[in-house]
């Protein structure tokens, strides 16, 4: 955007205010949205809320809040229904500009992936877009495809793990590619939980491709079908099978397979991918299935942070790499199992050094498979609560890198660069894992977080806090504690500290060492220790 419009979008001048609210009355009163009084109430909102210089408190939330009268407890990531309403919204205002005789001075445009709407000249090529950099999650995207869960068809139902963990590998692989965008695990498992049609994912998240698959799997084979369907047309492209012997190495050509001959339809199959899926033998396979099933339990732990799954992946990894020394995806799954022992004492050992060995895993993960984004991810991490951010920086460049599209390491990389103050770049890569992941766990949203608690927007904080709710874990609970009593909400405050006492009851004993364990910088660990303090909690 340029300058001027920059300017012009952060004033909103009466010579742009003016046509803005004349095109909005216009657009209120003739086809198609003059039959919807919802749609009508949503575009409203949004306009108005944007003219008023408010568009950072667009969110799901607010929108449910304010338009369609949802309760305070409403969760966007459970109830789809303002991304619903929004695409809903955005298909009549093509329409209607499609269909027009009139010639509007400025055209009113809500892009995929933001509820902040754009106000376009049409003497100008400039888009006039709202300033908030909180907020502005619209990103280019190449052709979507969404992985749903691989079914277990295997005689053993406790194969289903090997199923989730096969669906997982497939969109690691598929999101290598630049040109593609693909969604994450946890948004198309919840998704399928639902019994979401592929129209729905169509017309509600604007996915293009949806990959379906089932897995049968047998002490001597494994058998993986894979249908590719073109969403728009509801039509197969390809329908395939993949056989072969029951072992780490037969697995892993089907994955490489799959990503090939997927991207093959979809993205370009002679890219950087496509070289490194053909490596004549792949770098850090795991040589056992016990490691193998153990990298599958891994990322169910990671989805879910059940302190009884992390006790099981890591006993179950550390056993079972001293048979497989030379599985990266191994050692880089224990890094950051041993890492969550540290940073957030799950299952915590007295006098491990458990940040010190995650330290070790990650780099010896990266030696292994110097082109494997799942070790850079894990070595970003490692080295951030090392406080090597130097290093950091690199590794997490490098995850990226290789793997443009996996919302993990995209969120993780953004929780980094937000604790420098790197607002441009933290928000832009947290937006961009929300967007590849729409149903994400709640941490995804705490750059965003930060930004408001660094800038003194208690109450955007607590917004975008709540938006991300992690109930159970002692920081979540924590943070919400201290904005509640920062923005005056005493009892609230009260209600969140007993919560943290139950999960953490020596907290406030030893909050300032928490802090420096999360390297928190100064200017919110001060606000947050005024708001805990304030909140009740007394902290030396």
């Amino acid at each position: 955007m340029s300058e001027q419009a920059h300017n012009e979008a952060s004033a909103h001048p009466a010579e742009l205010e003016a046509p803005v609210r004349h095109e909005l009355d216009a657009l209120l009163s003739e086809p198609p949205l003059n039959g919807s009084k919802r749609l009508k109430r949503f575009l409203n909102y949004i306009v108005s809320e944007t003219l008023e210089g408010r568009a950072d408190r667009l969110s799901g939330y607010t929108i449910a809040f304010d338009v369609y009268d949802k309760p305070e407890d409403f969760n966007p990531s459970i109830d789809p229904i303002v991304r619903v309403e929004a695409s809903r919204l955005r298909r009549r205002i093509i329409q209607h500009y499609a269909e027009t005789q009139r010639q509007p001075a400025v055209k009113i445009v809500l892009r995929k992936g933001t509820y902040v709407p754009s106000f376009e000249r049409q003497d100008t090529p400039a888009a006039v877009e709202p300033s908030s950099r909180a907020q502005s999650t619209e990103i280019e995207r190449g052709p979507s495809i969404a992985v749903l869960p691989f079914e277990n068809f295997s005689a053993d139902s406790a194969d289903q793990f090997f199923a989730d963990g096969l669906t997982e590998e497939t969109i690691s692989n598929l999101a290598r590619f630049k040109d593609l965008f693909v969604f994450s695990r946890s948004t198309t498992s919840a998704l399928a939980q639902e019994g979401i049609t592929i129209k729905r994912l169509r017309d509600e998240l604007g996915v293009d491709f949806v990959l379906q698959g089932s897995v049968r799997k047998t002490p001597q084979m494994v058998r993986v079908t894979v249908q590719l369907i073109d969403a728009a047309a509801d039509g197969h492209i390809l329908s395939e099978s993949f056989d072969r012997a029951c072992t780490p190495e037969g697995v892993f050509e089907i994955q490489d397979e799959i990503a090939l001959t997927v991207a093959g339809r979809v993205a370009d199959r002679h890219g950087p991918l496509g070289r490194y899926l053909r490596r004549a033998k792949r770098a850090g396979g795991s040589t056992t299935w016990d490691t193998y099933n153990w990298i599958m339990r891994f990322y169910n732990y990671y989805a879910t942070h059940s302190p009884e799954l992390h006790a099981e992946v890591r006993d179950g990894l550390e056993q079972s790499l001293l048979h497989d020394l030379d599985s990266s995806d191994g050692w880089a799954a224990l890094s950051i199992i041993l890492l969550d022992e540290h940073r957030l004492h799950m299952n915590e050992r007295p006098k491990f050094p458990a940040l010190q060995t995650s330290l070790e895993h990650a780099q010896r993960a990266v030696s292994i498979d110097p082109e494997n984004a799942f070790a850079y991810q894990a070595l970003a991490l490692a080295y951030f609560y090392s406080r090597e951010f130097r290093e950091f920086r690199i590794a997490a460049d490098r995850s990226i890198e290789l793997n443009p599209g996996h919302a993990d390491a995209l969120a993780d990389a953004a929780f980094g660069y937000a604790h420098w103050g790197e607002w441009d770049l933290a928000l832009r890569l947290s937006n961009r894992a929300i967007e590849l992941s729409p149903v994400h766990p709640g941490w995804y949203r705490w750059p965003t977080v930060f930004y408001h608690l660094a800038h003194e927007e208690f109450p955007a904080a607590l917004l975008e806090l709540k938006k991300g709710a992690v109930p159970g874990l002692y920081w979540y609970h924590a943070c919400v504690a201290a904005l509640h009593a920062l923005v005056g909400e005493d009892d609230k405050a009260a209600e969140e500290v007993r919560q943290l006492n139950e999960l953490y009851p020596d907290f406030a004993q030893h909050a300032l060492r928490e802090f420096e364990l999360s390297c928190q910088p100064e200017e919110w660990t001060r606000p947050m220790l005024a708001g805990l303090r304030k909140a009740g909690l007394n902290i030396e």
